[in-house]
């Protein structure tokens, strides 16, 4: 087994020229407040006082494990996988940018970006790389903790960006002044603390984390960090539900031989679930495809539901059970990670591949995969017109585009919905029951919660797209793509096109709006770069998308005074002829 484990500080970790990237089979952030209370304390305890001024010690954080070694890349390309330490090193980035804050306030601007140096780094191109990557609190935790400026900051939608405002707020008002006096008085004397000035208490914090020490444990391979993750989590640590729920199967079916069975189909599920590049944890599979076929449990009931619903008192129906978590997990993984390969490149196949990747990698939807596992049982059932299939997928990308991407509405509504859905579905017998299921229970409650036209029309024509990595930046590409899609009829986007800004951006910030947007291709966009519209139109007429063409027809001159009254009007366009609503 190539395994490589090593003495590492905080600060090798952070200055390596690595991303540390976490894969989406790794729970969400979730330390609440005595985790990153008992963190900071650990933190502050180690400082000492020696001849008046504060120094750091010792601090051991335990081990952390790694999908390569950023120990020995030299390249800011390099990306590391974290299997286990997500939360800490997620934790260290708060706190530093909590500390760049401070350092802010008090007019430390030097101090500042250099503390912020161990959160964005920049690669050989000096474009801005953040040190640590992760899907599942993008984007809030890259446009607020990963941003000085805190400029594009957006609401709260799920509960781990809720714990992650939290652990900031928390740990941005502990390193107030008065409240780290208070602190390191009662540790180390009135008169001695007395004498630190704010700043070099700052910078003691500081020291203190980046020199703390970890284990290293590096690995190439996906199984093997599969496998010690397990041993490294086993001891002392309290089962859970999959755990629960693995024992008992095994403890069934455990007579004449059967164990093998069960343990050969455990390893598969596992196997699974680590096929692709967009790997996923057995116990968020597990309680989606429990979601999604027997009942809406919480995380605590699943055990105690399994044993109501899956008889032990029956060994074959325990292995009927293993084969359908088998069976759904297959289904389970191409939602995850679509690819046109899983429908032999057939064209008429595209427009799912790209829906999927829009629905788990674009707007990072993770209830909607309960609805889908039950669509494509039904569909591989025959119990759904190939139409029905494709307008249900659809409706679910524009919805989860309206209220999601466009409003940021809140994902907790969802689960509910679509575990009654799905649970229903999967019972259907034939193609009108499967119809009718779907728009009674899915379309019809979605509708409920859909953004009228006013909602929709406030956010969509406030949309922007620049250079430089912004959150908006995904869903305004997303939607010119769309729009363009509409025009030309085709149901899948443009492999060569590009965002051209109609105005140039060095015009300012009004020209990233989506009203001065349009899809060029890329060599043609090149070619325009920052020429005034005049001179770009002799390019635009080289185009072969409707779009463009239309737009010239239309437009002898652009100026940045109608900026926003097509933006209202893309915003009428796209309700009306993509979402297919009324106004």
């Amino acid at each position: 087994m190539n395994i490589k484990p090593k003495d590492k500080s905080i600060k090798s970790l952070l200055i390596s020229g690595s991303q540390f990237t976490i894969p989406r089979f790794q729970r969400e952030y979730s330390w609440d407040k005595k985790n990153y209370q008992e963190f900071l304390d650990d933190m502050l305890n180690c400082l000492t006082i020696k001849n008046g001024k504060l120094e750091p010690k010792s601090y051991f954080l335990g081990t952390m494990l790694f999908i390569g070694d950023f120990s020995e890349s030299n390249d800011n390309d390099q990306s590391i996988f974290v299997v286990d330490g997500q939360q800490r090193i997620t934790t260290i980035t708060i706190l530093f940018s909590a500390l760049s804050d401070r350092f802010r306030n008090i007019d430390e601007e030097v101090l500042s970006q250099q503390v912020f140096k161990y959160i964005m780094t920049k690669n050989d191109d000096g474009e801005d790389v953040r040190i640590l990557q992760s899907k599942t609190h993008y984007p809030y935790f890259s446009f607020y903790i990963q941003d000085r400026e805190k400029k594009d900051v957006q609401e709260t939608s799920t509960e781990e960006e809720e714990c992650i405002k939290d652990s900031f707020s928390y740990l941005y008002d502990r390193l107030d002044e008065k409240k780290l006096r208070t602190y390191l008085k009662k540790k180390l004397g009135d008169d001695d603390v007395e004498q630190l000035s704010y700043v070099d208490i700052l910078k003691a914090i500081r020291d203190q984390v980046l020199g703390s020490i970890f284990i290293s444990i590096s690995t190439p391979d996906k199984g093997n960090a599969n496998m010690i993750f397990e041993i490294l989590n086993a001891k002392g640590k309290k089962l859970s539900h999959v755990d629960l729920i693995k024992n008992k199967i095994f403890e069934i079916v455990d007579e004449g031989g059967s164990a093998d069975f069960a343990e050969v189909k455990w390893a598969d599920i596992k196997k699974i679930l680590i096929s692709r590049r967009e790997t996923v944890g057995l116990a968020t599979y597990y309680r989606h495809f429990w979601i999604s076929t027997y009942k809406k449990s919480s995380g605590t009931k699943l055990y105690d539901d399994f044993l109501k619903e899956v008889s032990p008192k029956k060994k074959k129906r325990y292995k009927e059970f293993l084969s359908e978590i088998e069976n759904n997990a297959n289904d389970y993984i191409k939602i995850l990670n679509p690819r046109r390969e899983d429908y032999n490149n057939r064209k008429e196949y595209f427009w799912l591949v790209q829906s999927l990747n829009v629905l788990m990698n674009y707007f990072n939807i993770v209830q909607v995969r309960i609805a889908l596992l039950a669509l494509f049982k039904v569909k591989e059932k025959g119990f759904i017109s190939p139409k029905k299939f494709k307008d249900t997928i659809q409706y679910l990308e524009n919805f989860h585009f309206a209220y999601n991407a466009v409003l940021s509405g809140r994902a907790s509504k969802f689960e509910t919905i679509y575990a009654k859905f799905a649970i229903n579905l999967r019972k259907c017998q034939s193609k009108s029951e499967s119809h009718a299921k779907i728009d009674g229970l899915l379309i019809e409650p979605l509708n409920k919660l859909f953004p009228d036209f006013e909602q929709f029309s406030n956010g969509f024509a406030s949309l922007t797209y620049t250079k430089k990595s912004k959150p908006s930046n995904v869903k305004t590409k997303y939607a010119i793509q769309k729009l363009n899609c509409l025009i030309e009829e085709e149901d899948v986007f443009s492999d060569v096109g590009s965002i051209e800004h109609i105005v140039s951006e060095s015009e300012g910030e009004i020209t990233f709006n989506i009203g001065n947007l349009i899809l060029l291709e890329t060599k043609l966009n090149g070619l325009a770069d920052n020429l005034s519209y005049i001179d770009k139109k002799e390019i635009y007429k080289k185009s072969s998308y409707s779009w463009v063409k239309e737009f010239i027809d239309n437009h002898e001159d652009w100026e940045i005074e109608s900026i926003e009254s097509r933006a209202n009007n893309l915003a009428i366009k796209y309700y009306q002829e993509v979402f297919k609503r009324k106004i």
